[in-house]
């Protein structure tokens, strides 16, 4: 299957999508673009925020308001107030290292973690934060990615993108407990690199393959499903979307590509669709209110 079109956005790193079931509007982020973008289902009313920092990946709480991953922390925002206040720093000792891949697990904590941005050596980290804590919970990452969580709460879908793997980590909910991993998928004969993931509402992970051209579907045994190409090598996150939650948004890239690569792909860094048969899951919000009262 082929995904087609939806914006002609350019962005020079989009990432993070989600869809915003109450607004019916798709939500992403331009890393190196500075920019917070979104659009009606149909890839029309786009809007585009300017960010102050690079925009790794953000979250919504109950009323709306952005929890956000910037660069060196988490902060707070709000749009349509125009308030934005720091939460927490991340790694201010770590000059190289910035905030990339984030979600919400099913009780509505944030999970986000850490690139390295001179080698993607093993020197970041992924954190959690719920009702005002932050607490690290791995360590030794290159670059975060591939976040997600399976329908029944007992697994957390993680990637190291250089390793080419994705993990699969015990999750305790209850006891915020991160258990020990098997390797749920070994991509090395797929093409591209784990990016960015979402999971279907029957378990199935969709993961972006960055330099691979596609959204690769995983079953939850860890074999290999539907393939969605794109018309753009670098293939960042995807989600679920639309009226009945069948719709698949993807996002890509641009940066690093010559002339010559966006001739031959100039679509690269737009957002794109397909419809391919599965039905996902509404994105869990961020569970406590940002800016109480």
């Amino acid at each position: 299957m082929k995904a087609e079109l939806l914006v002609d956005a350019q962005c020079t790193l989009a990432e993070g999508i989600q869809w915003r079931i109450d607004q019916q509007r798709l939500w992403w982020t331009d890393i190196h673009g500075f920019a917070l973008w979104s659009c009606d289902g149909e890839g029309g009313s786009v809007k585009r925020h300017q960010t102050p920092e690079r925009l790794g990946s953000f979250a919504f709480d109950p009323a709306g308001h952005l929890l956000c991953a910037f660069e060196s922390g988490l902060f707070r925002w709000d749009l349509e107030g125009d308030r934005l206040d720091r939460l927490t720093d991340f790694e201010p000792t770590h000059p190289t290292s910035r905030m990339n891949d984030g979600r919400c697990d099913r009780q509505g904590r944030f999970v986000a973690g850490g690139i390295d941005e001179d080698g993607l050596k093993p020197t970041s980290s992924v954190m959690r934060y719920g009702a005002g804590r932050a607490e690290t919970i791995l360590t030794g990452i290159g670059c975060t990615n591939s976040i997600c969580f399976s329908p029944d709460e007992q697994w957390m879908y993680f990637a190291d993108t250089p390793t080419v793997q994705i993990r699969r980590y015990a999750y305790e909910p209850e006891t915020m407990r991160l258990g020990g991993f098997d390797v749920f998928f070994d991509g090395q004969n797929v093409g591209g690199f784990p990016d960015g993931s979402c999971i279907d509402r029957d378990g199935a992970v969709w993961n972006a393959r960055f330099n691979g051209g596609c959204v690769q579907q995983i079953l939850p045994d860890g074999s290999i499903g539907q393939r969605i190409s794109v018309d753009a090598p670098q293939v960042t996150c995807a989600c679920f979307g639309g009226e009945r939650l069948d719709r698949l948004f993807i996002t890509t890239a641009r940066e690093n590509m010559s002339e010559q690569d966006i001739a031959a792909h100039p679509h690269s860094g737009g957002i794109f669709v397909a419809e391919p048969g599965a039905v996902g899951l509404p994105e869990d919000r961020f569970a406590d209110r940002l800016f109480p009262g």
